[in-house]
């Protein structure tokens, strides 16, 4: 059994990696649904993602994204059933 120092050490290095996997899935979550949004807006919100601060940041940015391809999805909707 690690002393109690040791097992401090652990715990934290455990929830650095936990808290660094999160924003990797969300990074590759972000990049995801920035293929599916149309390219003239793309680098925008590529510029968004690499000056996300944290964690609430990629979310707040996921919330955007999701936003607009549901605003994509309404305007590709109406266009076709006009026609």
């Amino acid at each position: 059994m690690p002393s109690q120092k040791i097992q401090e050490i652990l715990n934290e290095l455990d929830n650095l990696m936990n808290k660094e996997r999160k924003y990797i899935e969300l990074v590759a979550t972000v990049e995801y649904l920035l293929n599916l949004v149309e390219p003239s807006k793309r680098e925008k919100l590529k510029e968004a993602l690499y000056d996300a601060e944290s964690i609430e940041d990629v979310y707040e940015l996921i919330k955007a994204i999701k936003l607009l391809l549901g605003l994509q999805g309404a305007r590709k909707y109406v266009l076709s059933s006009s026609e």
